[in-house]
């Protein structure tokens, strides 16, 4: 009679686990270039031209910090509005940019503040330090352009990419799924120097693209992180007539911000 021979139990489960656990994809072939990177990229995230969502954010910031239900609307490529609201849903600060111009309706200290879109008019509502242009394509999922930027480099990771765009003052480090959704956006200067990080997370391809319906956002020098959590998002339908305008209210004091 054949004798059975009994294998260690470490051996078994190392067995196991080697026929039970499917190993991570890797892409195998050349390095992609990087300039038709760049294209097939941007060419996944040409759509949703508009997307309204209501909208969490956490913010631990040295100003603004706190918790905030918001409800936002972007049209790219640079049209966005910020609602923050009440515990009852009422608004208590309206933020709207659009043409490269910024107005803030702050009902919390009877104020208007209007003048150019910069990342620090940007910050008087939620802190980011991020253009107009960034924040829209970010929230559609998309790579945010590098201005003077070119793609210089890209690499296979696991089933995706990292893609390196430079300028001659900032670098741009993009990671890609393996379907071209973007993982996360890393901007940094001529010394490497970290300025912003952007991870995005929990992708809905219900709409056709690949939409994040989480973003964090770390930006070391200014002690900034958000979690922005995304819901009820509605993409392709455009927002109402005049969302992106926003006129004074009789009797609120006007101040000009550079």
């Amino acid at each position: 009679m054949p004798v059975l021979r009994a294998f260690p139990a470490r051996s078994v489960v190392a067995l196991l686990l080697l026929v039970g656990c499917p190993r991570p994809q890797i892409v195998a072939g050349p390095p992609p270039d990087p300039g038709a990177l760049y294209i097939e990229a941007k060419k996944a995230h040409g759509i949703p031209e508009t997307l309204t969502c209501d909208a969490k954010a956490f913010v631990e910031a040295p100003e603004n910090s706190g918790r905030y239900a918001l409800h936002l609307s972007v049209k790219r490529p640079a049209s966005l509005r910020i609602e923050a609201l009440t515990a009852i849903g009422d608004p208590a600060a309206v933020l709207v940019a659009d043409q490269g111009r910024f107005a803030l309706l702050d009902l919390r200290s009877n104020v208007f503040y209007r003048g150019p879109a910069t990342p620090e008019n940007l910050s008087r509502l939620i802190p980011a330090p991020l253009r107009d242009e960034e924040l829209v394509a970010l929230i559609t999922g998309d790579i945010p352009e590098l201005p003077g930027g070119r793609p210089d480099s890209a690499a296979r990771d696991g089933d995706g990419y990292r893609l390196v765009i430079l300028s001659p003052r900032l670098r741009q480090d993009v990671v890609l799924g393996g379907d071209f959704r973007v993982v996360q956006v890393r901007r940094s200067d001529a010394a490497n120097n970290l300025l912003w990080s952007v991870g995005l997370d929990e992708h809905d391809d219900a709409s056709g693209a690949q939409l994040p319906r989480l973003l964090h956002l770390e930006a070391p020098a200014g002690k900034i992180k958000v979690d922005l959590r995304l819901r009820n998002v509605l993409a392709g339908k455009p927002p109402p007539s005049g969302a992106f305008l926003l006129g004074v209210p009789p009797g609120m004091r006007v101040e000009e911000v550079q």
